[in-house]
């Protein structure tokens, strides 16, 4: 149990590590962004719980679950962490670095969900069982945390262009895209479910863009 445990929080503690070390990033602050990607669980999870199924919709099942996937996980839980991203602390960070905050909130909502799932799924494994959960943990690592971190860099973008006048309500809109188109093909157990490993290259891919225009931006204005 301990040791699946580790494997869940090993990006969380390898990026605590990069960004203070690697980036300089402060401590503090990147355990209060730690603290919000916690927070954010809850709702979350709440929602997710909770959420009424659409009876209209039983007879197209592909069209429910993209439906799902884009209001559920796109919509809604890009909204809670970039309204979390409202009280990260800004002063005197760049866009550089609030970016890095956003990035650890973003890997700590990943890797706190990914403890929730092992602990819920372990109730029901046998010794063969437990071995491939951590399997499945594992590829969580590259696709789900990787999806959570690049989505929160693209609100605290948003948030950070909000803060300087210029707001970029399309990065926001791209977290939303990505993470839903994400969540539904991940859903599938044929060989649809790769797409997701191409849309979390393309995260990537966005949160890169999106980062130099906002700093060519700001450059811009000074």
């Amino acid at each position: 149990m301990i040791l699946g445990l580790i494997l869940c929080f090993i990006p969380l503690i390898i990026s605590l590590l990069a960004f203070t070390f690697g980036f300089k990033l402060k401590l503090s602050f990147q355990l209060i962004a730690c603290l919000f990607g916690l927070i954010a669980v809850l709702p979350i999870s709440f929602i997710q719980f909770f959420i009424p199924e659409i009876p209209s919709l039983a007879s197209y099942p592909i069209l429910y679950t993209l439906i799902k996937s884009l209001v559920l996980y796109g919509f809604i839980e890009e909204l809670i962490k970039m309204l979390l991203c409202i009280p990260l602390p800004h002063k005197e960070l760049d866009e550089r670095d609030f970016l890095f905050l956003a990035f650890m909130m973003g890997i700590a909502l990943g890797c706190f969900e990914s403890a929730v799932y092992y602990f819920d799924h372990l109730q029901i494994a046998n010794n063969r069982g437990a071995q491939l959960l951590y399997g499945q943990i594992g590829v969580r690592i590259f696709t789900s945390d990787i999806i959570h971190m690049m989505c929160t860099g693209l609100c605290g973008l948003f948030i950070y262009s909000c803060r300087s006048k210029k707001s970029r309500l399309s990065f926001f809109v791209t977290a939303i895209l990505l993470h839903g188109v994400y969540d539904f093909f991940a859903g599938f157990s044929g060989s649809l479910r790769w797409f997701s490993i191409a849309v979390v290259l393309l995260s990537i891919a966005e949160c890169r863009i999106k980062y130099i225009a906002l700093k060519n931006q700001e450059n811009n204005v000074d």
